[in-house]
């Protein structure tokens, strides 16, 4: 694969379209699932935890900074073994800090490119849904689903679904199938739990209308398929006993121990997290006049990344947002230097690797940057990505 790093320059036009082509059929397969992470919610159930701790928050964010042409200033070298997966139609491996891209080993060459999704220890991959003509919330055929283990130069066949989640389990994920033709809306999946080497747990019957999130430590992480008025879009469901659930809306991020949602703004806006083991309830408490838009929990589960935006501060009303990372104990927010931007300069944010390297993706006027940055360091490392397909494929989180 080629370079796809440069100094600035001229770009061809936003990466974006291209996302958001890929969400469209997401969105048409299972509205509500991963998507959720690129929305704000204001509203969540009630869920039994211990007594909230508050923590403080900084200040309000001034006016928006002009930012044509990106962050710039001093920036940290690039960590030479951090590597980012490249989603096209034969995915690769890319490092930042050369700007070379390697093929991954073991997956077909697919033009409807690949989906990778986050899971303990890698990632799990499958080609990416054609959608039904007619029905688009139906189930077509299972597809085959590999897991690439972090940093590993080829991928492991664990089996076929037509949906996969992550695993509580390093190196697993649950793996979904329905009937040819049902409307996943209303029908009941089977889902299995799979490992790296393919063996199957005993399948579960998921409740009708119902996808799984993520595995946790405390049982599955459902989301509704399709989004029902009054009901809680996300149920901590246990398959040994079905009847004693937990319920939330505005989910932001869920890990093997954690949740984190929005409860509505009263008048200040938090984030909540639940322990799931010890029930600790935790509150992050906002800047003022802002929101979390979404959140992602650091491989370790100990810290949590979230896109804090704010509301009319720009020169013609545009929101600005923030990158903030909170430890899951405590919850205090630390901001993440020179990510003060418009909101529709951040393109996707995560954590790739199985370190605690926060990485954003920008894209400005003149050029599209990512950023990468470790708790306690002063400022991030940044580089300039050419355009091209690359661009638009790069996977985060």
């Amino acid at each position: 694969m080629e370079d796809i790093l440069s100094q600035g320059g001229d770009r061809e036009p936003s990466p974006w379209p291209r996302r958001l082509a890929v969400l469209a059929v997401l969105v048409v397969v299972i509205v509500g699932g991963a998507v959720y992470l690129s929305l704000p919610h204001h509203q969540h159930a009630p869920v039994a935890a211990r007594r909230a701790s508050v923590t403080a928050s900084p200040a309000a964010a001034p006016s928006l900074p002009p930012e044509p042409n990106g962050i710039a200033g001093p920036t940290l070298a690039w960590d030479r073994s951090l590597r980012l997966p490249v989603a096209g139609a034969q995915p690769g491996w890319f490092s930042p800090a050369s700007g070379r891209a390697d093929p991954i080993a073991g997956l077909p060459a697919d033009l409807s490119g690949y989906q990778f999704t986050r899971v303990v220890g890698g990632w799990a991959i499958q080609a990416s849904p054609d959608p039904q003509a007619g029905c688009g919330s139906c189930a077509g055929p299972p597809s085959p689903v590999y897991f690439l283990a972090d940093g590993a130069r080829s991928v492991t066949r664990v089996g076929t679904a037509n949906l996969v989640a992550p695993s509580a389990t390093a190196g697993a994920v649950w793996l979904t199938s329905y009937a040819l033709g049902a409307s996943m809306t209303t029908a009941a999946g089977m889902a299995w739990e799979s490992d790296a080497a393919g063996a199957l747990t005993h399948p579960v019957t998921l409740p009708s209308g119902y996808a799984i999130d993520r595995g946790t430590d405390r049982g599955l992480l459902l989301t509704l398929v399709s989004p029902q008025q009054g009901a809680a879009a996300y149920k901590l469901w246990d398959p040994s006993s079905p009847l004693a659930s937990q319920t939330f809306d505005g989910v932001l991020a869920a890990s093997p121990g954690e949740i984190a949602w929005t409860p509505p703004c009263t008048p200040r806006c938090s984030v909540q997290m639940l322990d799931l083991a010890t029930g600790r309830h935790t509150v992050v408490a906002l800047p003022q006049g802002s929101s979390a838009a979404s959140g992602a929990f650091s491989p370790d589960g100990d810290l949590l990344a979230l896109q804090v935006s704010f509301s009319d501060v720009g020169d013609n009303g545009e929101l600005a947002m923030q990158l903030e990372v909170a430890p899951v104990t405590g919850g205090r927010l630390t901001a993440v230097p020179d990510t003060f931007v418009s909101s529709n300069a951040l393109v996707e944010f995560g954590w790739p690797s199985d370190g605690d390297s926060l990485v954003a993706e920008f894209i400005f006027t003149t050029k599209t940057q990512l950023a990468s940055w470790r708790p306690g360091a002063s400022r991030p490392a940044v580089t300039v990505i050419l355009p091209g397909p690359s661009q638009a494929s790069l996977i985060l989180g």
